[in-house]
């Protein structure tokens, strides 16, 4: 077996990981950086558009109020007390220095307003990346640094085990020839994201894993979070899906925008459950998070109905309804569009997705409660009770807004968009304490092995809440976290030896 020897490994190149290696990087101590991928980075890098922060500079400079008791209070009073109080603390009390480490990572972002309509009015704590290609850009900077330095990025490798007895004494890697590599090491950081590319873990724990659309890392397939847990880890938590937002399929994908039948899926149109219910106000499509919640909440898959009414309106008219992502892809200091329409390929874009199976068309209601496997009465008295609510403008039963109450469904054609819960990962693994170290289940500490970003349990109860980029904003702090301690505790080794 290959033989390699260095201070500290780290696994996963991902928010936490890139962070964990740019402290080790300032402090001069030499590490190993593992990526199972061929591309640095993960979701932090190609889904993510910024971090939860308080008491940054740029905050204090416009005079924001919100600090740490209220983000303290108000994370714990959300999660009904079911998270790690000392982890909370420290990620709070250490965000705002972030965002100036963040900047000398070649990574600038800027405080300003929420992305999502629905936290338009929230305190000033969401800090948006300047630039989202540069971001992508200056990510793939850092590991030349790093190497420049003398450190190693080894990418298409994955760690596979370890040689631990009473403490560390190597992380086993293999690359993708199948070539086992042993690196001799003091400690190893585990930042590789979840488990939401492991099939077996995921159905484990969802009984709708097979209609969640995993626009997520599929690379993340639990390796920290199992060898941890084989080594006694504590890894009981509720299982806790990165639910953002909703998208009728890979083909039409949200990130494209190439497709105006996820324009339409992006509104406060007629939602109904598997069942042929309505489910929920439509309006929570303006939460990202909230929005996936209530998909997953009906099994992780919904209809959107409209009728060619509909269709025909938004290829010639200008709606005032905002498509919930379009604030998504603005720039910092761009102003948003907040109308949807004219759409003058909507009815092309429908008929491709109709033949691709992302639509279904049908010419009577009995036609569609048949294609889509929905009972008729429900689907009849959902529909006229919804028509009803257009007509009054006044929904009884969801409080939709009267101005989001626009289109009713009347005559056929009617076409039904298939939609999925869109995750971006998984946000439980292993209990760790407030240096990230993972615990067993009496509280002590694995020693030499420190677990990160979404690897993590105690930030959250049961399902990611609207603290905009929060968990980004965790996974560089943790990977920060980590790096220091790793460092802090070999520095005291050396003092003891």
């Amino acid at each position: 077996m290959k033989s390699l020897n260095t201070d500290v490994v780290i696994v996963g190149s991902g928010s936490s990981g890139i962070s964990a290696g740019f402290e080790l990087y300032q402090q001069k101590v030499p590490f190993i950086l593992l990526e199972r991928g061929d591309k640095v980075g993960g979701a932090g890098k190609f889904g993510s558009h910024g971090v939860f922060a308080i008491n940054s500079q740029q905050q204090k400079d416009k005079k924001v109020k919100y600090g740490y008791q209220e983000a303290f209070e108000g994370m714990t009073d959300y999660n009904h007390y079911f998270v790690n109080g000392e982890l909370l603390s420290r990620f709070l009390k250490e965000s705002g220095e972030n965002i100036e480490r963040m900047e000398q990572m070649g990574l600038p972002v800027t405080v300003e307003q929420s992305e999502q309509k629905a936290h338009l009015n929230d305190p000033l704590v969401y800090h948006k990346f300047n630039n989202f290609t540069g971001k992508m850009a200056n990510w793939d900077k850092l590991p030349k640094k790093f190497e420049a330095a003398g450190n190693m990025v080894l990418r298409q490798t994955a760690a596979v085990n370890l040689d631990y007895n009473d403490g560390l004494k190597a992380v086993i890697a293999e690359d993708s020839n199948g070539q086992k590599i042993r690196i001799n090491t003091k400690k190893a950081i585990f930042a590789d994201g979840g488990y939401c590319g492991d099939q077996e873990m995921m159905a484990e724990k969802y009984t709708d894993t097979d209609e969640l659309l995993n626009l997520g890392e599929h690379k993340a397939d639990g390796t920290g979070i199992k060898l941890a847990k084989k080594l006694g880890a504590n890894t009981q938590h509720n299982p806790v899906l990165f639910a953002h937002g909703c998208a009728p399929s890979f083909q039409i994908n949200p990130m494209a925008r190439q497709s105006s039948v996820e324009t339409l899926t992006n509104l406060p149109l007629l939602w109904l459950d598997q069942t042929g219910n309505r489910f929920v106000n439509e309006d929570v499509v303006y939460d990202f998070a909230m929005w996936a919640n209530a998909a997953h909440n009906v099994q992780g898959r919904y209809y959107a109905i409209v009728d060619q009414e509909t269709l025909n309106t938004f290829k010639t008219k200008e709606i005032n309804l905002e498509d919930t992502i379009e604030r998504q892809f603005c720039e910092v200091g761009v102003e948003p569009r907040t109308t949807v329409g004219p759409i003058p390929d909507i009815q092309a874009d429908f008929d491709k997705a109709i033949q691709s199976g992302e639509v279904v068309k049908a010419e009577t209601l009995e036609e569609l409660s048949e294609k889509i496997n929905l009972p008729l009465a429900a689907l009849k008295r959902s529909i006229k009770v919804y028509n009803q609510a257009v007509k009054n403008k006044k929904d009884d039963t969801f409080l939709k807004p009267a101005d989001e109450l626009l289109f009713g469904v009347k005559d056929g054609p009617y076409y039904a968009i298939i939609e999925h819960c869109a995750i971006l990962g998984t946000l439980d693994g292993v209990n760790v304490n407030r240096n990230c170290e993972p615990v067993k289940r009496d509280g002590s500490p694995l020693k030499d092995l420190y677990i990160v970003g979404n690897n993590v349990n105690g930030l959250y109860s049961d399902g990611y809440p609207s603290y905009e980029g929060i968990a980004n904003g965790f996974a560089f702090v943790s990977g920060w976290i980590a790096a220091k301690e790793a460092v802090k505790s070999m520095n005291n080794e050396e003092v003891k030896n």
